[in-house]
């Protein structure tokens, strides 16, 4: 613990120290003063300190440190919930401090100016920054109060994935949001963020163990060994990615401010990984034999090393990127909308063949792939028939996915009303259907090891168990699939959520989840071996109907203010375009329910005689 407070000081002077250069004050912008360009980058490494702190302990509560057999956390998953309380907590509260010192930043005022509750209430709605932190701050706030109350390692992954989430707010809000290719950068700066809060929060919670229950490092350790090489291999990959797209590589560009803070990262990202190899080849084995020392060691200068680059990133993210060459035109409005140029597509081919990729759901696409494969050759392995037809449907799933999400269909799904919905029905029916139609369910039943580790609970044991909760059985039962869907339809089109997930990057990648996350849902009711009613059919169609004839009626525009920014020449009539989306949803809908109620019934006839086998295919 002494060490993150001695990284986190140092990581703090040197953000502050890069405030304190007129590099990071706003053009154009009176100085809010030297309390504001101190404090702001200091509380923002405490900031993000913590939330990695807090990433990490969950991280080893829920993955790393297995639970009992009961559910119940194990002695090193307690003391890591313990820990991840407090360190939730001074994240909420620097998240909530980092509020009023960005309004003041933003507006070039004192601090003391924007203090009050008038002055915050009026700036923090038209200040996207100031309105992340908030949102940051509530996130972790739920996060302590989760972690303090949760004895049971189920609601220790709830509080996990709430703190993962806790990270997306600020960083979708910075440099990344803006300019050309903004898309694709505000991808990779979330996997950056997300890759480094797995790597520096699991390893601060690994030294935290091995000091408190060294022999729940047998279990974790070499878990967390490998998942800090991918980690650090997608912190290399993204943090390239992300540079790319936003300066252009050139020598005149690294002899800059700017270019010296990248500099500085990349060599600390290649210590770290020699420190790594190091980890992999001496700490790691004798580590689970109960040998600490040079763990402890080792992992402490890399720790330091990771609060140090904290304090870079945060400099960097305050440091202006250099100039593009040649950026003195007027700026085209689709370009600061979307991040790419949108023409008129020459036919049918080119929503195919004008890819834009999605980096997030390529990276989950990618590591779906491959524990699905990793799952068959371990069940065919263990003498078990994998049929060829389920691993097909499958990848199937996944190229719908990526087909709907980084084809030309996504690409100019994000400004034509017509090609998103087209995007949204293959997010919503089809991908669920064959990812469905694989099996997972199923292949992890016999996949997973039966027998656990350390004592803790097998890994199909904690599926089975998984299963079994109230809630997911719940939501596999027929009568859900119509409440869900119509759940998720009015809240898109009936209270104005589509609207704001529409305008930025991250909102758009967060509807892709969420209807792919609702369309396995309904299709786990449809497959989970009990018969559906004609009233759950009729209703889980009517809700899709119901959708697309809204679209042709209604007199307004969906995400008006959205479409009308990307500035589309040649799409004049943004209402005759949102009638051809109705269009596009009503007939896809028509094809997709035809081809799933037949799927069913011959899936009916095949496996009328193996319920269980059906039950498990969703």
């Amino acid at each position: 613990m002494l060490i993150v407070v001695v990284g986190s000081i140092a990581g703090a002077v040197v953000a502050a120290a890069l405030g304190m250069s007129g590099g990071v004050v706003a053009l154009g912008l009176p100085d809010a003063g030297t309390l504001v360009r101190v404090a702001l980058p200091t509380v923002r490494v405490l900031a993000e300190v913590a939330a990695t702190a807090t990433v990490g302990a969950l991280l080893l509560a829920a993955v790393l440190a297995p639970p009992q057999r009961s559910g119940y956390l194990d002695v090193a998953g307690y003391r890591a919930v313990r820990v991840a309380t407090v360190s939730a907590a001074v994240w909420a509260v620097a998240a909530l401090l980092m509020v009023p010192l960005t309004v003041a930043e933003a507006l070039g005022r004192p601090l003391t100016d924007v203090l009050g509750l008038a002055p915050l209430v009026a700036a923090v709605p038209i200040l996207p920054t100031a309105s992340a932190w908030l949102v940051a701050g509530l996130i972790a706030a739920a996060v302590a109060a989760c972690a303090a109350a949760t004895l049971t390692w189920g609601w220790t992954v709830v509080a996990f994935l709430a703190a993962i989430g806790g990270l997306l707010p600020v960083a979708a809000s910075g440099h990344s949001a803006v300019g050309g290719s903004h898309d694709i950068a505000t991808d990779s700066l979330l996997l950056h963020i997300v890759a480094a809060s797995l790597w520096v929060g699991g390893l601060l919670a690994v030294l935290l163990i091995a000091t408190s229950t060294p022999r729940a490092l047998r279990t974790a350790l070499p878990r967390f060994s490998t998942l800090a090489a991918w980690c650090w291999a997608l912190l290399a990959v993204s943090g390239l990615v992300n540079i790319a797209v936003r300066v252009e590589l050139t020598p005149q560009n690294l002899f800059t401010p700017y270019g010296a803070v990248v500099a500085g990262k990349a060599a600390a990202l290649a210590v770290l990984g020699l420190l790594g190899l190091v980890h992999r080849r001496r700490t790691v084995p004798a580590a689970a034999r109960g040998g600490v020392t040079d763990l402890l060691r080792w992992g402490g200068i890399e720790l330091l090393i990771m609060t140090v680059t904290i304090g870079l990133a945060v400099g960097l993210g305050r440091t202006p990127p250099p100039a593009a060459a040649g950026g003195e035109g007027e700026p085209d409005p689709t370009v600061e909308a979307l991040g790419y140029e949108l023409t008129a597509p020459g036919g049918l081919g080119q929503l195919v063949t004008a890819v834009r990729p999605d980096l997030v759901l390529t990276l989950v696409s990618a590591v779906l792939l491959t524990t699905y494969l990793v799952g068959v050759r371990r069940a065919r392995a263990a003498g078990a028939v994998w049929p060829v037809h389920r691993t097909l449907a499958w990848c199937g799933g996944l190229l719908v996915v990526l087909a709907a999400t980084s084809s030309g269909i996504g690409r100019y799904g994000a400004g034509l009303l017509s090609v998103a919905v087209a995007s949204q029905l293959l997010l919503l029916a089809v991908a669920p259907a064959l990812l469905a139609a694989g099996a997972p369910v199923l292949l992890g039943r016999r996949a997973l090891p039966a027998m656990g580790t350390a004592g803790g609970p097998s890994p199909r044991g904690s599926l089975l168990w998984l299963l079994r909760r109230p809630p997911l059985r719940a939501l596999r039962r027929p009568g859900a699939a119509p409440v869900v869907l119509a759940s998720v339809q009015l809240a898109l089109h009936g209270t104005g959520w589509l609207d704001l997930l529409l305008v930025s990057a991250v909102g758009r990648l967060l509807l892709d989840l969420l209807l792919l996350a609702t369309g396995c849902v309904v299709v786990a009711a449809l497959c989970s071996g009990q018969r559906m009613r004609p009233v759950e059919i009729i209703a889980l169609l009517g809700v899709q109907v119901a959708v697309g004839v809204s679209l042709l009626v209604r007199p307004d525009v969906v995400g008006e203010e959205h479409f009308r920014s990307v500035g589309l020449t040649w799409v004049p009539d943004l209402l005759a375009e949102q009638r051809w989306a109705a269009v596009v949803w009503l007939v896809g809908t028509a094809g997709v329910a035809s081809v799933l109620i037949a799927a069913r019934r011959v899936r009916s006839r095949r496996s009328g005689s193996a319920p269980a086998e059906a039950a498990a295919v969703a």
